[in-house]
């Protein structure tokens, strides 16, 4: 699909506009969009994290997770920012709320993504390591899935793939290790100073 507003690029957003209940839609390329992003009058885009967060709070009303006070008032040391505001607003004050509020973001990522692991797309391509070893883990937790479901067909094939999977890996791994380093030599020039061939 072409973007609405150009003709020209591809389009990747799906814009949804609604004034005085009309509502129009249009498909923009991603410089059409910013030039929207633009022109939209005080929506913070860097806060919609926070923004969605309180409208999926909203909606969920009675049915929303209750936190406890003790786990609310955890305060990062660094910045000041208390677990309470971070759920308010969706952003972390500082690198070191990371590690001051690890175990409350690391049962909220699970809850959210299932998974407390990256598992989408790496740099480098899907055949870069790192991306191998992430497939192999994926893959690990779908064997004891399948396994604790008596699925004993599905984890043998699983089985296989994690096998081929960690060859690979292997073969990947000895193939950067095997290559001898350069050689260099040094010669001392006869008019002095040093060169190498």
């Amino acid at each position: 699909m072409m973007c609405e507003e150009c003709g020209v690029n591809p389009a990747v957003f799906h814009f949804v506009t609604i004034r005085n209940d009309e509502r129009t839609e249009r498909n923009l390329c991603p410089a059409c969009m910013a030039k929207y992003k633009k022109q939209l009058p005080g929506i913070d885009i860097k806060n919609l994290a926070g923004i969605l967060n309180n409208l999926i709070d909203g909606k969920k009303g009675a049915g929303k997770e209750e936190v406890d006070p003790e786990t609310e008032s955890i305060t990062c040391e660094q910045c000041g920012m208390t677990y309470g505001e971070f759920r308010k607003c969706g952003m972390l004050g500082c690198a070191a709320c990371y590690d001051a509020f690890r175990e409350p973001m690391t049962a909220l990522l699970q809850r959210i993504h299932g998974n407390t692991q990256h598992a989408g797309r790496v740099p480098g391509g899907v055949h870069s390591g790192v991306s191998i070893r992430m497939s192999i883990d994926r893959l690990k937790q779908q064997l004891q899935r399948a396994v604790a479901a008596e699925e004993y067909e599905q984890a043998a094939k699983l089985r296989d793939a994690i096998r081929a999977l960690s060859a690979q890996l292997e073969q990947r791994e000895k193939a950067v290790h095997v290559a001898p380093p350069e050689r260099i030599e040094s010669w001392i020039h006869p008019e002095g100073g040093d060169f190498h061939a």
